[in-house]
């Protein structure tokens, strides 16, 4: 819901309608679809919101634009440019991070201390990956950290099994556990699979028999 078109001029609703279809190539069958979804864009300033928005993401590469309108109503200032300068922040490269908001650009609705930061953070601390990976899979901070990202990365580093990320997180829990137990169908986890991730050194007991140790990566 948007209060704020209670009181809006309709002069302001008029421009917005104009600037989306005529500007922004939204299809008027469209319309309705798009002001659900964000009913801001009607109470938006077209010269002040929507066309720097419009510029911005035209220059970033974003493609299908009037298929993701509902991002004009966001600032370029408080809202666009603080999430691309985050994941610079994490260590990759400006044209890395602008790549990475280019190819996933719902990452603009996601809040930076509420969301993106303590995943980050999870990612290169207890999960001990890089934030290089954010590259090749943006979509990580689309799963919850709580129920999805934690229990799967504890269930995999519980049987030294490091998946690549689109693998652990894309399917659902059947097909999750199902991949895991492919890699895992006993102990210690089986060499051959593609999925198995983990350095094994032999010690000797003292019987003299030797003794696989797993070193979780």
């Amino acid at each position: 819901m948007c209060p704020e078109l209670i009181s809006v001029p309709a002069a302001t609703v008029a421009a917005a309608l104009r600037f989306l279809t005529e500007e922004a190539g939204v299809a008027p069958d469209d319309l309705p679809r798009v002001l659900r979804r964000r009913p801001r864009l009607l109470v938006s300033p077209v010269a002040a919101r929507l066309r720097p928005t419009l510029y911005f993401l035209r220059a970033l590469g974003v493609p299908d634009l009037h298929r993701r309108a509902d991002l004009l109503s966001f600032s370029v200032e408080e809202k666009l440019l603080p999430r691309i300068e985050f994941l610079e922040s994490l260590g990759l490269h400006p044209r890395a991070a602008r790549s990475v908001a280019r190819r996933f650009p719902a990452l603009f609705g996601y809040g930076v201390d509420g969301n993106m930061r303590p995943k980050a953070e999870y990612l290169m601390g207890p999960m001990g990956r890089d934030a290089e990976e954010l590259f090749d899979f943006p979509e990580y901070f689309s799963y919850a950290l709580a129920t999805r990202i934690a229990p799967r990365h504890e269930a995999c580093a519980a049987r030294g099994v490091r998946m690549p990320l689109p693998t652990m997180l894309r399917p659902g829990d059947a097909k999750f556990q199902a991949a895991l137990a492919s890699c895992v169908g006993s102990t210690p986890p089986k060499r051959m699979s593609p999925l198995w991730y983990a350095a094994w050194v032999d010690d000797v007991d003292q019987a003299g028999a030797p003794v696989n140790e797993l070193l979780i990566a």
